[in-house]
């Protein structure tokens, strides 16, 4: 990743820290085929794998996905504050260039969308870390939002 995407990532992460924490797993993506869509679907499987292998359990999972719900910054501090108080353990997933397996996507309560453009995963994880910080601040009413 590249240094000032590092940097983003790290300050939000520091952030969230003092607001109750928030623990970044990464798995190695997928393997790109160029080969055709069995071949992809099956490098998303693999990656699928190690996903649920690095889930905790119990947890509430939500991939992005961009035929995910789009909710406001305030609806989304609302559904977090709800998931936390349901299942304590709230796991956002992004999928690389690629996206998530179907059966990620199928096991989850509902998927979320960060609007209709596409960004490169690097960038939707700062975006993600913005806005579950915004909604701590929000739910905690810390003067961030605006």
């Amino acid at each position: 990743m590249p240094p000032p995407i590092r940097e983003l990532v790290a300050d939000y992460c520091q952030r969230l820290v003092r607001l109750g924490g928030v623990e970044l797993i990464e798995v190695a993506e997928a393997k790109r085929e160029a080969s055709g869509p069995v071949q992809r679907l099956h490098g998303l499987a693999q990656e699928a794998e190690r996903i649920q292998r690095r889930l905790p359990s119990p947890a509430t999972l939500i991939p992005l996905d961009a035929a995910g719900r789009n909710l406001s910054s305030l609806q989304l501090a609302e559904q977090l504050d709800l998931w936390r108080h349901q299942a304590g353990t709230v796991c956002f997933l992004i999928g690389g260039p690629d996206g998530l397996h179907p059966g990620l996507l199928q096991a989850a309560p509902w998927s979320l969308s960060l609007g209709a453009m596409t960004f490169p995963h690097m960038l939707a994880r700062v975006l993600l870390l913005e806005q579950i910080y915004r909604a701590h601040t929000i739910v905690q009413r810390i003067p961030y939002h605006r």
